[in-house]
């Protein structure tokens, strides 16, 4: 019995993971493989499986920017900037790793790093019986059908099953945005490499040309009057021959 449980509960689980999924891919840019693109980083949420400890586990990851830093040192602190924040959320991951994907675009093959997060969860999580009950009370009074399960066939039950979605559903919006804010918030204090600029067209330069000067025209020197001749007197009255001496 506990194995078509977890079986059922399992499959609803991933019904909710891909309804989030839907969600984001709506709300961003859709990518290949179920992903979606947010200012430059991809995202991913992958699928859910009952781990070791009983627990419903399932992983979310986004691209690690390289365009924007330098080499494998600035690839590693940034994951390790981005899990210090996730840690400080309020569901701290499972676990955290940086992993290599390689993927193969129209037979290109590109390697990424990114950087991966875990969260499980436990039923008690999910819902609480008291819970139940109050939600199972709510439909009885107002005369509310419950919402068929295949597989399920008390009211009881069924109630578990959406109670379940809806709080994973919840789950899995919170833990994707709180991934998105952590990379915004690493991503602000890194600068992409500044682009080359382009060589500036110089204009073609005009011919130069002198500046004009005014050059003072020195007038020539006016020439004097010529003197005129004195005037003989006329021999006449009041003239007087020169003594000879």
């Amino acid at each position: 019995m506990g194995d078509l449980k977890n079986q059922i509960f399992l499959q609803h689980i991933d019904g909710a993971l891909a309804r989030v999924r839907e969600e984001m891919i709506r709300k961003y840019t859709p990518k290949k493989e179920n992903r979606f693109l947010f200012k430059d980083i991809t995202y991913e949420i992958g699928s859910c499986h009952i781990n070791a400890n009983g627990k419903f586990e399932f992983e979310i990851s986004s691209k690690i920017p390289q365009n924007i830093l330098p080499n494998q040192a600035g690839i590693n602190r940034y994951f390790r900037e981005v899990v210090r924040v996730m840690n400080k959320s309020a569901k701290r991951p499972l676990t955290s790793k940086m992993e290599n994907i390689i993927h193969n675009a129209e037979l290109e093959y590109k390697e990424r790093d990114y950087v991966k997060l875990a969260f499980e969860y436990d039923e008690d999580d999910l819902y609480s019986t008291q819970e139940v009950e109050k939600r199972l009370r709510h439909h009885v009074a107002k005369r509310i059908p419950v919402p068929d399960i295949p597989g399920v066939a008390t009211p009881f039950g069924k109630l578990v099953i959406v109670m379940m979605t809806e709080s994973m559903e919840e789950f899995i919006r919170q833990n994707i945005n709180d991934l998105i804010k952590a990379n915004e918030l690493v991503k602000a204090n890194y600068k992409a490499p500044a682009p080359k600029k382009a060589a500036k067209k110089h204009a073609a330069k005009k011919p130069h040309r002198p500046a004009k000067r005014s050059v003072a025209v020195k007038k020539p020197p006016r020439k004097k009057a010529a003197s005129r001749p004195a005037m003989k007197k006329k021999k006449g009255a009041g003239w007087k021959p020169a003594r000879k001496r």
